[in-house]
């Protein structure tokens, strides 16, 4: 005898007699779940919609993180390098929608239709793309469509607008973890906004945890950011504290005083005097203008044998310290960098700046970079085909099955050299190339030339193909040639 509690059902074995209470409670804890059921539940806690974070740092926690984030990405160089080249190199590729191979003439005008609604939006699709990569760096990103009626009765977007992540504010979850809607804090009248998840493009990066908030790669680079702020300040503390360089004069000061109240200087004469050491001071960036000269000569002592000593009544020179810090900060921050860079997945950016690296290595980090671009270009795919396709398909009731796929171009490199000479050893192989093959025209588009022009019949016939001419017998009028012309 089975009992049902709501989707689970507790399976038929009797509790033992005399079992503990331990046992007693792991067997009725015991159930068998149907495969259409889930038994389970997530591991991240939603509570009245916030987000229970396990996360200790303050400046990380709730909102406060993305203002930290945000202060990374516009005050550190790396990070801002490494985030836009990863960006722009994201928003290359063109994007096509592949209707089903059984779909038939109805399939195909769909993905043409849906090719063509990205270029009928407020937004360019390009900036649509790029503020969706984000998800990678902050852990989600969200952006809110807006439908239209278009010019050929279809409906349309009208625009992807972002919707930043600090305004998301409260997520509405169901138990297993599936995401219902968000509820944004605007940012004009700080009032809640409920989006609800059919109207969202909704992208997370929950490789490491399962929170609605994802986990980015700003995170990982929080510390060490943290870390190489605080190192180029004491940089900046050592060099403006740093003794060394900084010019120190002498003077016979007292016989100059004495010289005033003596009546045989006035002020102005003693001002004068000392108006070169003072201008040295305040000027001593090196400057091939920049000189003194200066008296050699030096005090005397005052007894009766009135011998020289060795300091100079006047003087000037730099001074001079032991060694400092200033090298191994220097060391720290580049380290500081490379950490950052590496995580970012932006390391080939600083090969060369010290003078290690080759060009193998700059190469083949720079593949692995691109393999990290594709991977994120099929998520966002994925991500355009669930929430951007699927809602085109339900609003105008089209027939799901002939969806299309979304794909993208493949993020690559190419070399005309390379491609010529590819071509040339297939050509000496066997494979020679027919003049209208398409390959020809993929390098004039790499060289940046334009597609000669494809000549039809109709043109062919314009520009000389007429028949020849028949020739005429000479006239009076029309004298042949003679040998004087």
């Amino acid at each position: 005898m089975s009992d049902t509690f709501g989707a689970g059902v507790y399976s038929d074995e009797p509790v033992k007699k005399g079992a503990s209470y331990r046992d007693r409670g792991i067997e009725r804890a015991r159930r068998t779940y149907p495969p259409t059921v889930t038994a389970g539940s997530p591991g991240t806690s939603v509570i009245g919609g916030y987000i229970e974070e396990k996360e200790r740092d303050r400046d990380l926690q709730g909102r406060q993180k993305y203002e930290t984030y945000s202060n990374m990405l516009a005050n550190v160089s790396i990070v801002a390098a490494g985030v836009r080249y990863f960006l722009n190199l994201v928003a290359k590729p063109g994007w096509k929608f592949e209707p089903p191979e059984d779909g038939g003439p109805e399939a195909e005008r769909y993905a043409e239709l849906l090719a063509d609604m990205t270029t009928d939006m407020l937004t360019p699709w390009r900036r649509v793309v790029r503020r969706a990569a984000m998800y990678r760096f902050y852990g989600f990103s969200i952006q809110e469509w807006t439908a239209k009626r278009r010019d050929d009765g279809t409906m349309g977007l009208l625009d992807l607008a972002p919707r930043p992540q600090q305004t998301i504010e409260k997520w509405d979850c169901d138990p297993q973890g599936n995401i219902l809607g968000v509820i944004q804090r605007s940012p004009q009248d700080y009032e809640e906004i409920y989006l609800p998840r059919k109207k969202l493009v909704y992208i997370v990066d929950d490789s490491l945890n399962d929170s609605p908030e994802g986990l980015g790669l700003f995170r990982h680079v929080a510390e060490s950011c943290r870390r190489l702020k605080r190192f180029e300040q004491l940089e900046g503390y050592g060099f403006e504290s740093d003794l060394r360089g900084i010019p120190l004069a002498r003077a016979p000061l007292a016989e100059l005083d004495a010289a005033v109240r003596n009546g045989e200087l006035s002020e102005a004469q003693k001002a004068a005097i000392l108006q070169p050491l003072k201008t040295f001071m305040e000027n001593h960036i090196r400057n091939p203008k920049l000189g003194l000269l200066l008296d050699s000569m030096t005090y005397e002592t005052q007894d009766e044998a009135q011998r020289p000593s060795n300091a100079k009544q006047w003087d000037m020179e730099l001074l001079k310290a032991s060694s400092s810090t200033q090298a191994e900060i220097a060391r720290t921050v580049d380290r500081l960098n490379r950490e950052i860079a590496r995580v970012l997945g932006v390391e080939q950016l600083l090969l060369g700046d010290n003078g290690v690296g080759s060009f193998a290595m700059a190469k083949e980090k720079s593949h692995n970079f691109a393999l990290i671009i594709d991977s994120t270009l099929h998520e966002l795919a994925e991500a355009f085909a669930a929430d951007y396709v699927t809602r085109i398909f339900e609003l105008n009731g089209w027939d799901i099955k002939l969806k299309p796929t979304v794909k993208t171009d493949k993020l690559q490199y190419r070399s005309v050299e390379e491609v010529t000479t590819s071509l040339e050893q297939m050509a000496r192989a066997g494979a020679v190339l027919a003049p209208d093959d398409p390959a020809i025209h993929e390098v004039r588009d790499l060289m940046g030339l334009t597609r000669p022009i494809e000549v039809t019949s109709d043109m062919d016939s314009a520009l000389g193909g007429f028949e020849p001419m028949e020739e005429q017998e000479p006239t009076e009028e029309q004298p042949e040639d003679d040998d004087n012309g």
